[in-house]
């Protein structure tokens, strides 16, 4: 790895520490946008680049006990999913901003499921990681309709213009999913006409 690309990694490993800053913290998440859709990648991100930038990880025992159960990544990426999909139910968001464990466990299941996205995405073929990207904006769409179609505040904590702001990033952000996924399909069918 090249010195810029450590840098990098190094700075998104560490980015998440900025959140410990009470100031920087209550900025990001009492906008329900900010909080979904800059937080949770940020964490998700950091967990990844630690999987790459820590080598030590690599090496640990647990770590390679579960990449020898998770042979074809569908494991790791599913957790990933099942992180993705509980931290968009608006009562985790509240819960998130007003109990300090579940806010502790907002921080770890994201920083975790970057952590396994990366370890299971090495060994995953194109046609799983296409199907996960294809299911993240799925759910993406989903929960970005239900925000901008209800007629109430889903989240106690946030406003109706929060929501919709929310429910609009969450489409946008189905849209890069997707693109991603076509992506990767191109990349697929390159590799198999070669």
């Amino acid at each position: 790895m090249n010195t810029a690309r450590k840098t990098a990694v190094a700075l998104l490993m560490s980015a998440p520490l900025l959140l410990l800053a009470p100031s920087l913290r209550h900025a990001v998440e009492s906008r329900m946008a900010l909080h979904m859709l800059f937080e949770f990648p940020l964490l998700f991100a950091a967990g990844f680049a630690a999987f790459h930038g820590l080598g030590i990880l690599r090496r640990l025992r647990a770590v390679r006990l579960l990449a020898g159960l998770d042979h074809l990544g569908i494991a790791g990426l599913t957790a990933a999913s099942c992180v993705f999909a509980f931290w968009m139910i608006p009562a985790a968001l509240d819960a998130a901003l007003i109990d300090p464990a579940t806010a502790t466990a907002k921080y770890l299941s994201w920083w975790i499921a970057g952590l396994a996205c990366a370890n299971a995405a090495r060994r995953a073929p194109a046609e799983i990681r296409i199907f996960f990207l294809g299911n993240g904006a799925w759910m993406s769409a989903t929960a970005g309709l239900l925000y901008l179609d209800a007629p109430d505040r889903l989240c106690v904590n946030y406003l109706f213009g929060d929501q919709t702001q929310a429910g609009q990033g969450l489409l946008i952000l189905a849209l890069i999913l997707i693109a991603a996924a076509l992506r990767g399909t191109r990349t697929s069918h390159a590799a198999c006409a070669t």
